[in-house]
């Protein structure tokens, strides 16, 4: 009997379904450390995502979220091996059709969550939205910040557009 349980344990978790990693319950996890597992994530919910490196050797992740283009930089990477990440950020620019202001990006980051908007000397908008992922964290937590992202995309393009 203890054999029969061990085997079906065992068939369950190589069947688990993998993002960049499971946990011990099976849960499907999400992490900066496996950048690849990052893009199956994104591509699994529906978006583009294409793995590239950014300046410093870095993982990058160019991404079309909701019909914006964005992108996931990683961060807390071994300065060496660029790997082991602990974290990501989701970035968006925006060149602005409409003024947005000073006074507009400290309303707009009063008023979203998680969401950090600045406005360079050019007047381009910049959004940037960071998640802790550490070892790992639950698909279903990484889809729901994904879909807040996206809707703070589309929240700050109402204002920066015609």
């Amino acid at each position: 009997m203890k054999v029969r349980w061990l085997l079906a344990a065992l068939a369950a978790t190589a069947l688990a379904p993998t993002v960049a990693g499971a946990t011990t319950s099976g849960a499907v996890t999400v992490s900066a450390v496996k950048p690849d597992g990052v893009a199956v994530a994104l591509q699994n919910l529906g978006y583009k995502a294409e793995l590239a490196k950014d300046a410093n050797g870095d993982p990058l992740i160019n991404t079309d979220i909701g019909g914006w283009q964005a992108a996931l930089l990683f961060y807390e990477c071994n300065e060496k091996t660029h790997d082991g990440c602990q974290s990501l950020q989701f970035v968006a620019n925006f060149t602005p059709e409409k003024k947005f202001t000073a006074d507009d990006a400290v309303r707009f980051n009063r008023n979203t969550r998680f969401a950090s908007v600045s406005l360079d000397k050019d007047q381009s908008v910049m959004m940037t939205w960071d998640v802790v992922t550490g070892k790992g964290i639950d698909l279903e937590v990484f889809s729901n910040a994904v879909d807040m992202f996206r809707s703070a995309m589309d929240t700050l393009g109402t204002e920066v557009f015609k």
